[in-house]
């Protein structure tokens, strides 16, 4: 077993290895234009795209995000770290993943140099070790190969693990890095928030204005006109008051209607699973429910968000998409609330296309949340959302 271990852990680091060989090759040619791109970088920032398009290629080899900041490539650290990157794994990358891959077949032929030496007439000479006897024969070949053995079981994952690192440390975001984007990303988001919250407030505003006030103006001029009418003409009046009685339901029904678009009651009463199974009973199309019956209650800004991301999805499967059926899945994943809304209807939906998807995107971001949106024409519309509940 010790020895099965130790060959797949040096075949493991000479793939690794001999994977890189893709990009060091690249990266060694690549090496012949950095001194004009550097010299262009001034007068035209654009000098810059064949010296990233090439780590590019290893930074999504990799799974490394890229680290470049919104600053004139001159000025970026990454710029010159890639510059780096290109020496370093030109030379390194393309002689490490040779010599890997090399090493296995010489293993074989120092092995086998025993069976066919004598058949040469001046003997073998590999690496040099001379085999032209027979007592050189049956001890040299054997002594090369256990020395390229020992470099594959020390020395290439040694190789491979500085590879490794070199490359992460180089293409990879800095602590720094990593706090500019964070610092760039919540300002984006705060600016999202702002203007989500601004529009929440010109809804409810309009809402108010237009139906509630309207509707208690009414109100208001039928009492009038009953109160006149009382003494002359009471079946008016009565009429007039029935009136506006129903006028006061509706308006009540309407302020109810704005309360719920605020923060629904049903979430306080029943939670975020009976909420959501309420939001899919009275849909018009079919809609299946996955929510697990022991689902941690998340915080109310959470709980508050993943309703109406689904309340807005749902609507839109309604109103847009043609759909027979959807589905929606709540569910914890690690830290994150996971949400999930699909309908297999007839896709094609955009951002700005008031199918209020942007809203959605804006109400999650505000959250630090993510929402992923796929909605190929013809191929029914998902939207994923990860809400974050430490």
């Amino acid at each position: 077993m010790a020895l099965k271990a130790a060959i797949r852990r040096s075949a493991d680091a000479t793939g690794a290895l001999a994977g890189a060989l893709r990009t060091a090759l690249p990266a060694l040619l690549s090496l012949a234009v950095v001194p004009v791109s550097v010299l262009l970088l001034p007068v035209l920032p654009t000098a810059a795209e064949p010296l990233r398009y090439v780590t590019g290629l290893e930074r999504n080899r990799r799974g490394i995000p890229a680290p470049y900041r919104r600053i004139a490539p001159l000025r970026d650290p990454a710029t010159w770290r890639d510059v780096a990157w290109l020496v370093v794994h030109g030379v390194t990358g393309l002689t490490a993943g040779i010599l890997a891959v090399a090493l296995w077949p010489a293993i074989l032929s120092s092995v086998t140099t025993p069976l066919y030496w004598w058949l040469v007439p001046d003997g073998v000479t590999a690496l040099f070790v001379d085999v032209r006897t027979w007592p050189q024969a049956l001890t040299l070949p054997f002594v090369q190969a256990a020395c390229y053995a020992a470099i594959l079981y020390w020395l290439v994952p040694l190789a491979a693990r500085a590879q490794e690192w070199t490359t992460r440390t180089l293409l990879g975001p800095t602590d720094h890095d990593l706090l500019v984007r964070q610092v760039e990303r919540l300002t984006e988001t705060r600016t999202e928030a702002l203007e989500s919250h601004g529009a929440e407030l010109r809804r409810i505003e309009r809402d108010l204005h237009d139906g509630i006030q309207a509707q208690l103006v009414a109100v208001a001029v039928r009492l009038g006109l009953a109160e006149r009418a009382l003494a002359a003409d009471p079946d008016t009046a009565r009429s007039l008051l029935n009136d506006a009685q129903s006028g006061i339901e509706d308006s009540l029904g309407n302020l109810r209607g704005v309360i719920r678009g605020i923060y629904p009651p049903i979430l306080a009463d029943r939670g975020l699973g009976g909420a959501v199974h309420a939001l899919a009973s009275g849909q018009r199309v079919p809609v299946a429910v996955h929510i697990p019956e022991d689902l941690p209650r998340p915080p109310a800004p959470i709980e508050a968000a993943a309703y109406f991301v689904v309340a807005e999805s749902l609507t839109n499967v309604t109103k847009h998409s043609s759909a027979q059926h959807a589905e929606v899945t709540v569910e914890r994943e690690g830290p994150n609330l996971r949400v999930v809304v699909r309908d297999d209807g007839q896709g094609g939906a955009t951002e700005g296309d008031g199918s209020g998807l942007l809203g959605i995107r804006r109400r999650v971001a505000a959250l630090d949340g993510t929402a992923r949106i796929e909605s190929p024409a013809g191929g029914g519309t998902t939207i994923e959302v990860l809400l974050p509940c430490g």
